[in-house]
């Protein structure tokens, strides 16, 4: 394969768009678009299709540009080894922006991001393991049931479910609820098909109640805010904290959310493994 292809090849992958990635090659846009009819001919697969107006990579087309992006990440360390110089990649983490919150930011504040620049992204679970797959980032950290066989997992920690109300709630004074304390009580929920909605439905039918839908909203933070203003009980992970004037209760019955922190096998780096490192101790204390 042509490395000068694969590379352009990268660039084109970050827009999906011919006009946008020839300018930031400096090529012609007719140039590029032979360097990549090129590379997909000498591969003997499509790199690209066309879904509607948009452009979007194959799978392999994600695999090459995956395998292009970690050629320059490690010849980028390599050079700069020789030189004798510091690493200066960057450490790209993706997780779910209430874990970012909550979960990691004593890694995130630890990290010595004067020595290793630090990107992070907030995306969730199979968007963040995509991302660690396609080289898009090098770590995340995610929920999940199996994690993929194709990625290095290390469990950091189990953690349960708790109902946000306001402190004047009926239940708020409650050391811990139960399923069935929630019959009836509007909520705050995940969208439709979300894996968090799924259980909170699953463990309220098992009870003989169904959910009582206030609102849908995406993410922690904004669930936890509705419940402040009393728009409808929040049921979030328990590493979540309170807002002023609301308390938060265990939720018994609840299952376990468990969660992941997933790299790609024979990648790394001296930022990369002092990430992990940070991610793993803080985590799991």
């Amino acid at each position: 394969m042509n490395y000068d292809w694969i590379f352009a090849f990268v660039v084109f992958a970050e827009h999906l768009n011919f006009t946008r990635a020839a300018r930031q090659l400096h090529l012609s846009q007719p140039a590029l678009h032979v360097q990549i009819k090129k590379l997909s001919a000498a591969i003997g697969r499509p790199l690209y299709r066309r879904a509607g107006r948009a452009l979007v990579l194959t799978p392999e087309g994600r695999r090459v540009a995956a395998f292009g992006r970690e050629v320059q990440d490690r010849g980028r360390s390599v050079l700069e080894e020789l030189r004798g110089q510091a690493p200066s990649g960057p450490v790209v983490l993706a997780s779910g922006q209430g874990a970012l919150l909550y979960l990691l930011g004593p890694a995130l504040r630890r990290f010595p991001k004067a020595r290793w620049p630090l990107r992070v992204l907030a995306l969730q679970g199979p968007a963040a393991i995509e991302a660690v797959r396609e080289a898009t980032a090098q770590l995340c950290v995610v929920t999940t049931e199996a994690p993929p066989g194709d990625l290095v997992a290390v469990r950091l920690r189990a953690v349960g479910q708790k109902v946000v109300l306001p402190v004047g709630h009926r239940l708020a004074n409650r050391r811990s609820l139960r399923p069935g304390d929630l019959g009836g009580e509007p909520l705050v929920v995940a969208p439709a098909g979300s894996p968090h909605r799924t259980m909170l439905a699953q463990l309220l039918r098992a009870g003989g109640n169904e959910l009582n839908v206030a609102v849908e909203a995406t993410g922690w933070e904004l669930m936890l805010q509705l419940a402040r203003y009393g728009v409808g009980l929040a049921v979030v992970n328990d590493f979540c904290p309170a807002p002023a004037g609301t308390v938060g209760v265990p939720l018994a019955g609840a299952p376990d959310t468990i969660y992941y922190l997933l790299r790609r096998g024979g990648v790394t780096s001296p930022g990369l493994e002092a990430m992990h490192e940070l991610i793993t101790s803080t985590v799991r204390a």
